[in-house]
């Protein structure tokens, strides 16, 4: 939080709107400098979110325009994970799915889908703590492409393509911060995943890939199969050396030992297999043909891309440890090579997308791998340093690799000044140097580091162990090395950029993801990228802006008391229910829904003269079913329901479905929107639409702080009072946002005037200017020929006891001396002189 207003330095973007706001409308000098007080006071108070904090049900909420910029690539693959089992999904088709099945609303110029709560979709994303964790996706978004997006490249070979003002994480003096995409330069350092902790799927049902139909019609029909060693072991190797055909699976391989597992594979399940000697390369080879039409389909089905390429197939991001170090031992046993001179395992492929899913699996482990790419192929490159982990966790079965690796292994751990120049902590700030000198250890030794601002992480690692160690000789604590050992165990990479690019969006849209927490994600390279950003995001700065600009209409509206479609309520929930979870579920609750909400589907049956309408859940068509049940005959068969009228046609059946589909089935009438904000201690329910009655009925929301902006609604619920004070306070807020310094005393007497009847009444033509006894006033405010013409139909007189009316025909007006008539005696006024 900035304590500092007057110091405080707003986004330039914000600056320039601000200035052009100011020029348009001539603000200079003392009344410019008061309107941006303002404006650095509302930042600060209202927008200033910290990670961390929660965002909303409703991604939009932030309704600025550079808010609405931060997407990604259509393109863009992304991790999500979607009833306990990883996807690998292309983030514009995906969230296009969402909106076409959970709809979306417009939101300034965004189209938004918030997703309802049983809708589990969780992604990676980093904690404060610099660890992985999945957290829930909230809602989605989408809005079409106003300029080139940002292409970054990293050290390690990742890329992710992003809008300019999309947010991405980094690192500054030992802490998570978030920046824009257009304020990163070449040098910079940001996250990559290192290692996906997943909780794992043991088994495959075959019917989840291979329709029932085909199942039932082979040889030998198997329900699951085991995601174990083996079966990971065989994937592995038909991605390095495999292909199929019609009948069978062919894995050519030399390596006695590599075929001997491709033998036992194929007897564990009962398959019959041939082998044949083959000489289509440079050299001979041995082919193994299993038969099996099940497996054919299977890697068919998950195992190549819609190129034809190979790739990862999908469940293996879900299966169990074991199951990935056997597809990743049969991978590299199979394509990839041990250099013990380059100090590197590499494995190479034309199938980028397959590197890619390689290079994710081996994150299961906490290995970290680069990639490179020439016109050809994809390689991956696996650094010496995890030369001993890989030989634990997957190893080889091949005598010559097996040897390499822990030579490999035992190289890495006697190397002297081995430096690893991609994994490197950055932004350590002075913890390390302070360390340092707490435990007396010579500061000459850490100054490089703290001077450059970035430490290898084996090397922290040593530093952490000598100080621990030193620390305890001499008997004190350090906080420090908390701060140290989270950097050092961090589940990320801090990658360096390397190249930024502008390029050309793959479609008319971009998109993006609302998470819990700290609002990251992960694309498929492992990029942690962020969705919102606190300079931008936090209810819109620039939209205060907006609210100036809008500032007389709102006036108008408070003193004319019109209806607009844009109310908005501000509930406080009691004490007992003011925590996150309960303030989301009674925000799901209050939101008005519709079936057209909630179905899957609609249809007019022409044939049998009915409609026909299916739900996405067994509940909601049964909340449906009772809603609708008289519109005619209704019955309901699991998640469909189908209405058919005493006498249709096709114009009644139009009418009906439209009736049917607006048919309200939960929530409160008139809350069309909720988002969930934390102000201070507090979380609070915003919402578009009121209906205060309804909503102060609810036993958990505290009444006394509730608020709506519909005036008509606070008087018809709590009175003339309550709505009097409605108005003086809507109007001073409006005021004070534009800078306008208006005596309260002025408002205080609009407001009686407003409400001294017992009722509310507007300011205008329909209200207290329009109920005036006097003619000629009522003629002087609006509608002048129409007062005039009315009064002389109907022979009305004025008796011109106001003030306007007098000024308009040049008499005294009746006010202050105005009000008094002088009566002189003349008689005696003449005798009074004749004595004189």
């Amino acid at each position: 939080m900035v304590e500092d207003n007057e110091r405080l330095a707003l986004p330039k973007r914000v600056m320039d709107d601000f200035e052009k706001y100011c020029k348009e409308r001539g603000i200079t000098g003392e009344k410019k400098e008061k309107l941006l007080e303002t404006l650095r006071r509302k930042f600060v108070e209202k927008y200033a979110y910290e990670p961390g904090e929660a965002i909303g049900i409703v991604a939009a909420q932030s309704i600025s325009e550079p808010a609405t910029q931060m997407s990604l690539d259509y393109n863009e693959k992304v991790i999500v994970k979607i009833n306990g089992k990883i996807r690998i999904v292309k983030i514009g088709e995906f969230i296009d799915f969402l909106m076409e099945n959970f709809g979306y609303e417009n939101l300034n110029r965004s189209e938004v889908c918030a997703l309802p709560g049983y809708i589990k979709i969780l992604v990676p994303s980093i904690t404060k703590d610099e660890r992985i964790e999945w957290k829930r996706v909230t809602e989605v978004s989408r809005h079409r492409v106003r300029e080139r997006l940002l292409k970054i490249t990293t050290a390690s070979g990742r890329s992710i393509i992003a809008t300019p003002y999309h947010s991405f994480v980094t690192r500054k003096n030992n802490e998570i911060k978030v920046v824009s995409g257009n304020e990163l330069k070449i040098g910079d350092r940001i996250p990559v995943i290192r290692y996906l902790k997943e909780n794992c799927v043991a088994g495959l049902k075959v019917n989840e890939i291979i329709e029932k139909e085909r199942i039932d019609a082979y040889k030998k029909p198997i329900e699951k199969i085991n995601l174990d060693f083996d079966f990971g072991w065989f994937i592995g190797a038909f991605l390095a050396e495999g292909n199929v055909t019609k009948y069978f699976v062919s894995i050519s391989n030399t390596n006695e030992n590599y075929l001997n597992r491709l033998r036992n594979f194929a007897k564990k399940y009962n398959l019959n297999f041939n082998e044949y000697d083959n000489y289509r390369g440079f050299a001979k080879s041995h082919d193994v043909h299993i038969y099996s039409k099940l497996l054919v389909d299977i890697l068919r089905k998950t195992c190549y891309n819609e190129k034809g390429e190979k790739i990862v197939p999908q469940f293996a991001y879900s299966a169990k440890e074991q199951f990935i170090a056997g597809l990743l031992r049969g991978y590299f046993d199979g394509d990839g090579n041990i250099s013990v001179s380059k100090h590197v395992i590499r494995v190479s492929s034309i199938s980028k997308e397959l590197i890619d899913g390689i290079s994710l699996l081996l994150t299961r482990f906490g290995i970290f791998a680069t990639k490179s790419r020439n016109k050809k192929e994809s390689t991956l490159h696996i650094y010496y340093k995890y030369a001993r982990t890989f030989l634990e966790k997957i190893g080889s079965d091949v005598k010559e690799k097996l040897q390499a690796l822990k030579r490999l292994a035992s190289l890495y751990e006697s190397a002297k000044g081995k430096q690893d120049f991609i994994d490197m902590i950055p932004e350590v700030g002075d913890t390390l140097y302070n360390t340092a000198k707490r435990v007396k250890y010579p500061v000459r030794y850490v100054n490089n580091f703290t001077k450059r601002q970035r430490i290898g992480r084996e090397t922290l690692k040593r530093y952490i162990k000598l100080f621990k160690k030193r620390a305890k000789e001499l008997n004190i604590e350090l906080k420090e090395l908390e701060v140290l050992e989270k950097a050092a165990n961090s589940h990320v990479i801090w990658d360096k950029i390397v190249k930024i690019e502008k390029v050309n969006s793959s479609s008319k849209y971009v998109y993006d993801f609302s998470v819990e927490g700290t609002e990251t994600f992960a694309t498929f390279d492992g990029i942690i990228t962020h969705n919102t950003m606190r300079s931008y995001t936090l209810a819109s700065l620039v939209g205060s802006l907006t609210k100036v600009v809008q500032g007389l209409p709102r006036m108008i509206e408070i003193f004319d008391l019109r209806q607009s479609y844009d109310k908005s309520m501000r509930i406080y929930l009691k004490p007992e229910y003011n925590d996150r979870e309960k303030a989301l579920r009674f925000a799901s609750e209050i939101k008005e829904t519709r079936i057209s909400d909630v179905i899957v589907s609609s249809s007019i049956d022409l044939l049998n003269m009915q409609l026909e309408f299916e739900f996405s859940r067994k509940d909601e068509c049964m909340l449906a079913y009772e809603k609708i049940k008289k519109m005619g005959k209704v019955t309901r068969r699991e998640k469909k329901l189908v209405v058919k009228p005493e006498e249709a046609d096709i114009k009644t059946l139009r009418k009906l479905k439209q009736r049917v589909l607006s048919t309200k089935i939960r929530g409160v009438d008139g809350i069309k929107n909720v988002i969930v904000v934390k102000e201070g201690n507090n979380w609070v329910i915003q919402t578009t639409g009121s209906n205060l009655k309804a909503i102060l009925a609810d036993p958990r929301v505290d009444v006394r702080r509730t608020t709506t902006d519909d005036i008509y609604q606070i008087y018809e619920t709590l009175g003339i009072e309550a709505a009097r004070n409605a108005i003086l306070r809507e109007a001073k807020s409006t005021l004070d946002e534009q800078g306008l310094d208006v005596d309260i005393r002025h408002l205080m007497l609009v407001a009686d005037i407003m409400c001294v009847d017992g009722i509310p009444k507007p300011i205008g033509r329909y209200g207290v200017a329009g109920e005036k006894p006097s003619v000629l006033a009522r003629a002087n405010f609006e509608e002048t020929k129409k007062h005039l013409r009315n009064a002389a139909i109907r022979g009305r007189v004025d008796a011109l006891r106001g003030v306007f009316e007098n000024v308009m025909l040049n008499r005294v007006v009746p006010v202050g001396t105005g009000m008094t008539e002088i009566k002189l005696d003349m008689e005696k006024l003449k005798q009074l002189r004749k004595k004189k």
